[in-house]
């Protein structure tokens, strides 16, 4: 619980700072709202030529893109300082971490915010609610239960795969963060487009997949009640992974220079 409280503390105190430059505050998160058009825009025209992916309508597939926004803008709102760790450690400035006597896992985490993900975050709920309204969606409590538990098990595994490829990166000097990135794409669209190996891969390793595919296969009746489990599973799998990388990178990191 204090470390909890701790993070908010200094969540507010780097709110407060941004929100000091007013005009920078309403810019940044109007960016983040403006920077999601391009992939709808994409998606758009696709589907004026296409009428299904995988028998997934657009609506269908709007609702995985608003799934990976709003993870996307919770990480990139509350835990940016988890980028960059590489950078941090050849630059030097990892090394204050180690002097204060506070878990070097939330320095990190609650180093810096980047505003543009309240806009992201805000724009995959609008579509994702729009999405179900347009397929008619109808929620009970139960189905609310599980969309909210979605959301949240999701931005736990976005922080996770982010934090854990930024501590690959200090083993790599930032190869593997990349590639991990490079990979974030595939959460948009219907698993069964891509071969087998792949779907393992983001349902598992870079579980990409169980933010936005399984749950929303779920909510929309193309998979049964069972196959929500994945999302939890793939949610412990990534804490695990995150710990295990970035113990490994600390375990070879001696300071700055090093």
């Amino acid at each position: 619980m204090r470390s909890i409280r701790l993070f908010f503390h200094m969540m507010s105190a780097n709110l407060r700072g941004m929100m000091a430059f007013k005009a920078d505050f309403y810019i940044t998160v109007f960016s983040g709202l403006l920077s999601q058009t391009i992939g709808l825009l994409f998606l758009h025209v696709l589907f004026l030529n296409i009428p299904s992916i995988a028998g997934w309508t657009v609506y269908e597939v709007t609702v995985l893109y608003g799934y990976m926004f709003f993870g996307e803008g919770i990480m990139t709102l509350f835990f940016q300082g988890t980028n960059g760790l590489w950078r941090q450690a050849r630059l030097g400035t990892l090394d204050q971490y180690l002097t204060r006597p506070l878990s070097m896992e939330l320095q990190i985490c609650s180093a810096n915010i980047n505003l543009a993900g309240a806009g992201t975050g805000t724009t995959g709920l609008i579509i994702m609610f729009y999405s179900f309204r347009k397929l008619g969606i109808v929620f009970d409590p139960f189905k609310t239960g599980l969309l909210l538990l979605s959301l949240v098990l999701g931005c736990i595994i976005r922080v996770n795969i982010n934090f854990g490829s930024s501590a690959a990166g200090m083993l790599t000097d930032g190869g593997v963060k990349g590639v991990v990135e490079d990979l974030y794409e595939a959460g948009k669209y219907p698993l069964e487009i891509y071969p087998k190996v792949f779907r393992l891969v983001i349902l598992t390793l870079v579980p990409y997949a169980a933010i936005s595919y399984v749950p929303a296969s779920v909510l929309l009746g193309k998979q049964p009640l069972g196959y929500f489990l994945i999302l939890p599973a793939a949610t412990a799998l990534s804490v695990a992974m995150r710990k295990l990388l970035f113990w490994l990178a600390m375990r070879k990191y001696e300071g700055a220079g090093n």
